[in-house]
Formats: C-alpha cells, sequence, structure tokens
C-alpha cells in the first residue's frame, strides 16, 4: 500500500512543518482537497489520512468535507457556464424529462449518488451542471452527502499515528465505520421512501372530500 507507506516514513517531517506553521499548514491541506476535486484529479484519499492523522477527527472531517464540497461546486459551476448553453441548444428537447425528473427529485438523487458512488465523483459533478439544480442545493446537499465517507477516510487516518503495518489499521471501529457506509444507502432509501409516504398520506388526508365537506359544513 504506497500510499500508507508514504505518509508513514515522511511523517515526522509533515509534523515539524506543521509545527513550524499549523495555520498554513491546515490552510494548504484544504487548498490541496479543493484543487483535486475541482480537477477531478486523484489523490484525495491519501489527502483525508493526512488529515486525519494532523488534524485529528473533528478538524480533519471539517478540512475533508468542505474542502471536497468546494471543489464540487467550483466543477459544478464551470460546466454550468461552460457548457449548459449549448447542451441545451443540442439536445434540450432530449433533456425535458430528465430536468423534470430532477426539479421534482433532484436533492435526493445527488444525496444517493453522493453516498453510493455510481456515477464517478468526476463526472457526477458537471453532469448536475448542466441541470438547473440551484447552487446552494448542490453544495448543501453535497456536502452531507459526502460527510459519512469523508469521516471514515478521516477516522483511517488518525490511526495511522500508532500503526506499523497496514493490518494494523483495521480496528474494530474503522471496521464499525465501514460497515455503516456499506448500509446508508439502504438506510437512506428506507427512509426517503418513509418521509414521502407519511407526506403523502398527509396530503391526502388534507384534501380528503370528507374534510372538504366537513369545512364547508361549518
Amino acid at each position: 500500500m504506497p500510499d500508507v507507506d508514504w505518509l508513514l516514513a515522511r511523517q515526522s517531517d509533515l509534523r515539524a512543518m506543521q509545527a513550524d506553521s499549523p495555520w498554513q499548514f491546515g490552510c494548504a491541506m484544504f487548498m490541496l482537497m479543493t484543487l483535486l476535486c475541482a480537477l477531478a484529479l486523484p489523490g484525495c484519499s491519501v489527502v483525508a489520512l493526512g488529515a486525519g492523522l494532523f488534524h485529528g477527527f473533528a478538524l480533519g472531517t471539517a478540512i475533508v468535507v468542505v474542502g471536497s464540497t468546494v471543489g464540487a461546486t467550483l466543477s459544478f459551476l464551470a460546466s454550468r457556464y461552460l457548457w449548459r448553453d449549448a447542451v441545451r441548444r443540442r439536445w434540450g428537447d432530449r433533456l425535458a424529462g430528465i430536468e423534470a425528473g430532477l426539479a421534482r427529485d433532484g436533492a435526493y438523487c445527488l444525496f444517493s449518488l453522493r453516498v453510493a458512488p455510481i456515477i464517478p465523483f468526476g463526472l457526477l459533478n458537471p453532469l448536475m451542471g448542466l441541470s438547473a439544480m440551484p447552487t446552494w442545493q448542490f453544495f448543501s446537499v453535497s456536502l452531507l452527502g459526502m460527510f459519512a465517507g469523508s469521516a471514515v477516510y478521516v477516522y483511517a487516518g488518525t490511526t495511522l499515528a500508532a500503526a506499523q503495518q497496514w493490518h494494523d489499521l483495521f480496528s474494530p471501529g474503522l471496521m464499525a465505520a465501514l460497515a455503516g457506509v456499506a448500509l446508508l444507502p439502504w438506510l437512506t432509501r428506507a427512509v426517503w421512501k418513509r418521509v414521502v409516504d407519511v407526506s403523502a398520506a398527509r396530503r391526502a388526508q388534507a384534501f380528503s372530500p370528507q374534510r372538504a365537506a366537513r369545512r364547508i359544513v361549518r
């Protein structure tokens, strides 16, 4: 596992850099995560491990989640302002159905794809930029959707300080976190279905003929 070996071999040097300039070190890690995500370059997992190793779980998770969300949003905005008009002129009639579906369930679709990345991260961001999804919605849903996966990588990074071999990383806590991330897509679908069913039942009750008749009588 070369990425982990690289971090372990240079841990003392990086910690010395952090001790000399803690704010600059943290900002550099944040900017690196943002740049990698914006350009869809490899290395995000290594940065996430380093964030956990050098900044701990809470601050490391904040750096990774916010940095990756900002990077994703930059890619989203670049696609929207560079290519959206051209794509709509060329395939606008074919995209009408997709636009309607995203207008209705876009937040849930994006959240599901963040939790279970069926579409690669570097492709999903510009694709969503071609839609009419508001930027604030893309940012907030992405922030929530990427939290669990990012937190697992950061947690793994926190175990690097005491790890001497690769198998030392697989602690019971990390295994539980990985299991939670694996189950999260199914739990999300179940919770969302329950929310939709309850909402539909309330709307049906609110506009039922019996209730309307009672209001007229009153």
